[in-house]
């Protein structure tokens, strides 16, 4: 089984509901997706554009991945915010890349106000998948931009 497969696999087992959001943050939802996000990370880029084709094509299953909030806020913030920056690579700027864009500045600021270096976690995804948004959130210029914009 390709890691393609796997991930539309794993990805089918997660409940989703429009009118119930709490339904994709079961924790018994947790495993799968530490699981889909180990696939992404270990995926060659063929593979990662497979996926990411995928989820362009799967509005609910994007939805999983904008709805879902890794439960390491405070024990692990950087888990967190990696977490949340690989979904957004994955999504690919859908539903709506502006959303994504606002959620990443608050990331930054966020690993601020916790100590740690936002430039290195930032890095750090960037090299598991690259994203054009995730680059301008890096650039100092366009982050005050981005925060004087929302």
């Amino acid at each position: 089984m390709t890691n393609t497969e796997r991930f539309k696999e794993i990805i089918a087992q997660i409940p989703f509901e429009h009118n119930d959001l709490s339904l994709v943050n079961r924790e018994d939802s947790l495993n799968l997706f530490e699981e889909l996000f180990t696939i992404y990370k270990k995926s060659n880029p063929v593979e990662k554009g497979s996926i990411e084709t995928f989820l362009q094509n799967d509005l609910d299953s994007v939805y999983k991945f904008v709805h879902w909030m890794p439960p390491y806020k405070k024990s692990d913030p950087e888990r967190y915010v990696e977490y949340r920056l690989i979904s957004v690579i994955i999504r690919n700027g859908r539903p709506d890349f502006r959303d994504d864009l606002l959620e990443m500045v608050h990331l930054w600021d966020f690993l601020e106000e916790e100590g740690f270096n936002p430039e290195e976690t930032f890095e750090k995804v960037i090299n598991i998948g690259g994203s054009f948004l995730i680059q301008q959130v890096m650039d100092p210029v366009r982050r005050e931009e981005l925060n004087s914009e929302y």
